[in-house]
């Protein structure tokens, strides 16, 4: 065994490693737990042997990125010291207690989000900079990211102080993490491991519209530079947050005793998975302004606050088999059918195995007792393996070689298995259920049990077929009856005069989404156009890189494109010609840049659609460059942000008034 003195030398290096791996590549090869397991030993075996060393018990872990401005933060920023053990919480209040001279002290209580650390800097109200921890004296420069931002505004409401310094998480909301991770299944990519990552990888693009494509928000809790009078204590600056218009968190417990501290994070762990946010635990801090300075720091971590870190709720349960999903694109998912066990307040019966590396990696078995947790408590997961209780009986788990529903051969595509036939019915399940869908040609009533009841039935074989249904067949299904026949064809019927960028998304073109679709068609007008276009022309347009440009061409070039789109044609689908053409409506709005927000009586998609064909531009969030807001009922952050920006703003009424009566 290594002496002390090496043990040392190798904690410091390895935890080095991790906090690179965490805080720079947003790519943990541990559990908080387990590093936090790290840390302490060094702290242990360091306190036996003192030096000057630099050591990561001394500092928080990150570097600047290279990329991005290096920026000195006005005050630094710490970590907090964290605890699983609720005697160790026990022992900080009466260490605050006893530093502080007094007996009777109010702390505060609120969730731990589980994002990245950002510093907002503010002068005279204006955002003019805003910095990752980094290394907790110097940080990056991420301003233009964090403006596109919706919910943290670029103006502060009211009075603000000459300077502040306002400190908070920055987060991916779970459910927009879980859409994320179903649109990278569909294409065979890997998933991202959980928000906290998912969201410091998107902090550090280079390219603030794709931040802006990943939905992430704010929330602030704390200062650090602040001229002029601030308030008494913590719990009164979280409600002048509020009125800056600054998102704070919508759970601010305070209490007095011991017996109230520790009921105050019980509670938060019963209510944890209620929060838009993932959390892992509750930070209790001395809420009085004036102690705090007097108690002061250690080199790292201030002696007024501590978090209390959440278990991970796991669960015990055995794994039955693992089955094979295959996706509209033919990429073959690997499911573990789990006995039924309680996750994070729901049962959980299968959960996503990803791809064969990530089974591989993990070692996992059919038959193995695993453990599940819920990625971002959202996505049912196998975390672990208890290899302790394997009898033997075990067995390795093969990828198949040919696709489970047809029979085809299966193809290695990077980390993905595919099947690449086009006559697989469970690809063409997937293919027209996503073709009808809302974010492509919007088919009202044929979803997945009568696309699965159609295709069955031989009546669907490919996408042109939607368009050859008669009454006479669908009367035939099960729970058919004359109305919802004669609906469903009306909304086929419908779905032809649909929008080019609609039926590009629809066709399950690769790599190819919304957001593609719709730049796609605004740039070739039909679909023509598009398929003529040579690899070079196609990366002109915006976001479309090399791999994109690649798969677009040999998509087209197919022989099996060419059957579909002829067919399609010749059943009357808009391929662009019967598109605005960019101003076919009135060009009314040729040169605006929109921002929607709140409840419409419409449909967002309609609205939108509305402006584009009128020579408007729609973007996600509103910044000096947005001239219109198209606010509904109960709008929120992005109505407060046109306010302070002054952007002229339109209820329903007005908007129909400015579209010419649409």
């Amino acid at each position: 065994m290594p002496d002390d003195h090496e043990r040392i030398q190798e904690l410091r290096k390895e935890i080095e490693r991790h906090n690179r791996l965490y805080y720079e590549a947003a790519a943990p090869e541990i559990s908080d737990r387990d590093f936090d397991a790290l840390l302490k030993e060094l702290e242990k075996v360091e306190a036996l042997h003192p030096d000057d060393a630099p050591s990561p018990t001394r500092h928080v872990g990150g570097r600047p990125l290279l990329q991005f401005e290096s920026v000195r933060h006005l005050v630094p920023m710490q970590s907090l010291d964290n605890t699983y053990s609720p005697t160790e919480l026990m022992e900080f209040l009466a260490r605050v207690r006893k530093l502080s001279g007094e007996l009777l002290l109010t702390f505060t209580i609120e969730p731990k989000i589980d994002g990245v650390a950002i510093a907002l800097l503010y002068e005279n109200g204006k955002l003019v900079r805003a910095t990752t921890r980094g290394d907790g004296t110097t940080g990056d420069n991420v301003t233009q990211n964090i403006l596109t931002i919706s919910n943290i505004p670029a103006t502060l409401k009211g009075t603000a102080p000459e300077q502040i310094e306002i400190r908070g998480e920055i987060y991916m909301p779970k459910q927009v993490f879980l859409r994320l991770n179903q649109e990278r299944d569909e294409q065979g990519m890997p998933a991202f491991a959980n928000p906290r990552n998912t969201a410091a990888g998107s902090l550090k693009q280079l390219d603030p519209a794709l931040v802006a494509e990943r939905g992430l928000a704010g929330i602030f809790y704390g200062f650090g530079a602040w001229t002029g009078q601030k308030p008494a204590k913590s719990s009164l600056v979280q409600e002048q947050f509020r009125t800056w218009g600054l998102p704070v968190s919508e759970k601010l417990l305070l209490a007095e005793s011991d017996g109230e501290v520790i009921a105050a994070v019980e509670e938060l762990g019963r209510t944890r998975h209620d929060f838009t946010y993932e959390t892992d635990g509750a930070v209790i801090k001395l809420d009085g302004l004036n102690l705090r300075d007097e108690l002061g720091s250690t080199s790292k971590a201030p002696r007024w606050a501590i978090a209390y870190k959440f278990e991970p709720e796991q669960a015990e349960t055995k794994l039955r088999a693992i089955t094979i999903q295959v996706g509209r694109t033919g990429v073959l998912t690997p499911v573990a059918e789990l006995d039924p066990v309680l996750v994070a307040g729901s049962t959980v019966a299968r959960a996503t195995l990803h791809n064969e590396e990530e089974i591989l990696r993990k070692d996992i078995r059919v038959g193995d007792t695993v453990l599940v947790e819920k990625a971002g408590e959202v996505i049912p997961a196998v975390v672990g393996v208890k290899k302790d209780l394997r009898s033997g009986a075990e067995t390795v788990f093969d990828m198949p070689a040919t696709c489970p529903s047809c029979g085809s051969a299966a193809i290695k595509d990077g980390v993905a298995w595919r099947c690449v036939s086009p006559a697989c019915p469970a690809q063409l399940r997937r293919r027209i259920e996503y073709f009808a869908s809302r974010g492509a040609m919007d088919i009202e009533g044929l979803g997945e049990a009568l696309v699965g009841q159609l295709v069955e039935a031989g009546l669907l074989k490919g996408l042109p077929d939607i368009y050859s249904l008669s009454k006479e067949q669908l009367l035939e299904l099960d729970r058919m009856g004359e109305k919802s026949a004669s609906n469903l064809l009306e909304a086929i019927a419908g779905s032809k005069a649909r929008p080019l960028w609609r039926l590009l998304n629809g066709l399950g073109i690769p790599h190819v989404g919304v957001s593609s679709a719709r730049d796609l068609a605004a740039r070739y007008r039909t679909i023509d156009a598009l398929a003529a276009a040579d690899r070079e022309s196609l990366l002109k347009v915006h976001d479309i890189g090399d791999i994109m440009a690649d798969a677009i061409s040999a998509w087209f070039q197919a022989p099996s494109t060419h059957d579909t789109l002829d067919a399609l044609k010749s059943r009357g689908l808009n391929f662009g010609d019967a598109d605005s053409q960019g101003a076919a409506a009135d060009d009314k709005l040729s040169g605006t840049i929109w921002v929607l927000t709140g409840s419409l009586s419409i449909a967002r998609d309609e609205a939108a659609d509305m402006i584009r064909s009128r020579g408007g531009k729609v973007t996600g969030s509103v910044s000096k460059k947005t001239t219109h807001v198209l606010a509904g009922a109960e709008a929120g952050s992005k109505l407060d942000k046109a306010r302070e920006l002054g952007v002229r703003i339109l209820d329903e009424t007005a908007f129909r008034e400015l579209c010419g009566g649409a």
